[in-house]
């Protein structure tokens, strides 16, 4: 995901089972791909994370900044589209839309998008960010896509949150294609490509967003599809469901199969030697 500014970022533990999860007619690679799985999905959530409160991104208020200027986005087929702009690596794309309370498009007398926060209750993003990632003893070429829609930017009095402020809620789905996902904690190269296809369930943050804000409830689902290059030069492919789910805490849970981790979601650093150190420390004190 790039070191895009956010307090989310991973660390996670491991698993409180380790059992194997294949389905009938797969391979039995090792319980480390649920591992390794549940690192690359991690870094997606925690990327579907940072569109949720990153800047630049068009959300209106204190913590979701308004609408680029024109040099930045213009008017387009129903629809503003955003030059794309590169951050640590990566490059970002980006088309927006703003809706009412009726959850109709926000137009002018002519007929183009607008931004007007004042009648803004929801917004809907189309995003792409493609680029090389590197991490401690994980690296990676990623392209991912997705389309987000946040509501409820109106509500800013809610009584499910304890400050008063209102919350949003987040629904949407994407891709994802992880080529060359290079694995080195353990001791071991391990090398996949994963292919996935992710679902935004009703993840609710509050709004204006806090400094320990984390996500209220919904989960992110992926299904990835794991292919394993051999040091033989052959390949395994395995396919694994991985879900995280928010309650309202600092930590966020990630399940792969019968294995389960924990995601700190106040964490200032990621990678998998992180979750390899708390897994050490877990069953070896």
């Amino acid at each position: 995901m790039g070191r895009l500014s956010s307090a989310f970022l991973l660390a996670a533990f491991a698993a409180l089972s380790i059992a194997g999860c294949d389905s009938a007619g797969e391979p039995e690679l090792p319980s480390s791909v649920n591992f390794d799985a549940a690192v690359v999905a991690a870094d997606g959530a925690l990327e579907d994370l940072q569109m949720m409160h990153g800047p630049g991104l068009g959300l209106p208020g204190i913590v979701f900044p308004p609408l680029p200027n024109e040099n930045d986005c213009t008017a387009s087929g129903g629809e503003f589209r955003c030059h794309p702009i590169e951050r640590d690596g990566l490059t970002f794309t980006r088309s927006i839309t703003y809706f009412d309370l009726n959850g109709d498009p926000i137009v002018d007398s002519e007929g183009n998008p607008l931004y007007d926060e004042a009648t803004t209750d929801g917004i809907r993003y189309q995003i792409s960010v493609a680029g090389d990632i590197s991490r401690e003893w994980w690296s990676a070429s990623i392209d991912r896509q997705r389309d987000l829609t946040v509501t409820g930017l109106l509500n800013d009095n809610d009584e499910d949150v304890d400050n008063d402020d209102g919350v949003v809620a987040w629904v949407g789905s994407g891709t994802g294609d992880v080529e060359r996902s290079r694995h080195m904690d353990g001791g071991e190269l391990r090398v996949y490509r994963m292919v996935s296809s992710s679902t935004i369930n009703d993840v609710v943050v509050p709004y204006p967003r806090t400094e320990n804000g984390w996500p209220l409830s919904g989960t992110i689902e992926r299904t990835v599809t794991i292919t394993r290059t051999l040091p033989s030069g052959e390949t395994e492919t395995v396919q694994r469901d991985v879900t995280v789910n928010f309650d309202g805490g600092q930590f966020a849970t990630v399940t792969v199969g019968d294995d389960t981790y924990t995601l700190d979601l106040s964490e200032r650093g990621f990678g998998p030697g992180k979750m390899r150190d708390h897994r050490r420390r877990r069953f070896h004190p």
